[in-house]
């Protein structure tokens, strides 16, 4: 589960080299957007509004008549592929093969296995979740001219992971496209900044990761400075199970949820759907694992949140940050 990321600068009126301070707010994607930029044009809520509607009709798993949905139910025959879809399955293939398989889109039938069932009448059966299990895995994805294509009927895409910070992307992108780049993106706490407001840069917190809280008590402030950032954590969501609490990070290589030590995962990077797919993985790794990955490459930045053997929580930031 996403953690909430709080913008705590104060905003003022008046934007950067005489534009005006503008804000677009709303729902998507079952979560809240809020998006500030500096603008001398016209107000821009009403094609973001759009831009968010055309990005669910294609990546929703929640709109039957999305592309997406169409495609985990084999029924895009005749259709063209969105150029949205292609770069997500793109990018969650490249870091699929940089995460050794932490990240993997293709874990639908395991969340719906693990996450849509009434378990006071149920209980868990290894020979079940391995069933599903040869259903899921990256390699049962092949391109196939342009188009990405499934080689096993049943794989179906769950792009949580990745889509949230695709979508501040895409959002960010069309801000450039009108000449603006003094902006910072926010949908469903995943960040993109760009440029500065006039009292300065961009400063973002990070919660604290109490469970079950619904307070946002931010303990670690950062500038973000044209990058992109993403958090990722277990502590609010979680689904108990004859007693036993899992979270809601799979490992796609057992079919469970993943047993981690990491309480929640902040990456930093370039572009938002980087940073959130890693933070993913980061969760599914593991301190130790997600520590090494992070410090490895120069691309990510990171802040882990992890608990300890004796049930002390640490925090390590990447000397970047």
């Amino acid at each position: 589960m996403r953690n909430s990321i709080l913008a705590l600068a104060a905003l003022v009126l008046f934007g950067c080299a005489g534009a005006t301070r503008k804000q677009a707010t709303g729902y998507t994607q079952g979560t809240t957007y809020s998006i500030i930029y500096y603008t001398n044009g016209a107000d821009v809520q009403y094609q973001i509004d759009s831009l968010l509607l055309a990005f669910d009709r294609v990546l929703s798993t929640y709109q039957k008549s999305s592309y997406i949905s169409k495609w985990n139910r084999n029924e895009t025959a005749g259709l063209e592929q969105p150029q949205m879809f292609k770069e997500v399955v793109n990018r969650a293939l490249e870091i699929n093969a940089a995460t050794d398989g932490a990240l993997d889109i293709t874990v639908s039938p395991l969340m719906k296995y693990w996450f849509e069932r009434d378990w006071s009448t149920s209980h868990v059966d290894s020979a079940d979740v391995d069933s599903v299990l040869a259903h899921v895995g990256m390699n049962l994805i092949r391109l196939d001219g342009s188009d990405y294509v499934k080689i096993d009927s049943n794989v179906q895409l769950d792009v949580n992971a990745i889509a949230q910070g695709y979508s501040v992307d895409v959002v960010s992108r069309y801000l450039e496209s009108l000449g603006i780049y003094d902006y910072l993106v926010e949908i469903g706490g995943e960040l993109r900044a760009s440029g500065r407001k006039p009292d300065g840069e961009w400063s973002v917190g990070i919660d604290e990761p109490n469970e079950g809280s619904v307070s946002h008590e931010a303990t670690i402030s950062i500038n973000l400075n044209d990058k992109a950032m993403a958090t990722s954590g277990n502590y609010r969501k979680f689904v108990e199970i004859d007693g036993v609490k899992y979270g809601h990070s799979l490992n796609p290589r057992t079919g469970f949820p993943a047993m981690t030590d990491v309480l929640s995962a902040t990456i930093i990077a370039n572009d938002c759907m980087t940073a959130d797919a890693y933070a993913t993985a980061c969760m599914v790794l593991g301190f130790g694992k997600a520590q090494k990955l992070v410090s490895e490459n120069k691309e990510l930045n990171g802040i882990l949140i992890y608990s300890q053997g004796d049930g002390s929580v640490s925090t390590w930031k990447s000397e970047a940050d």
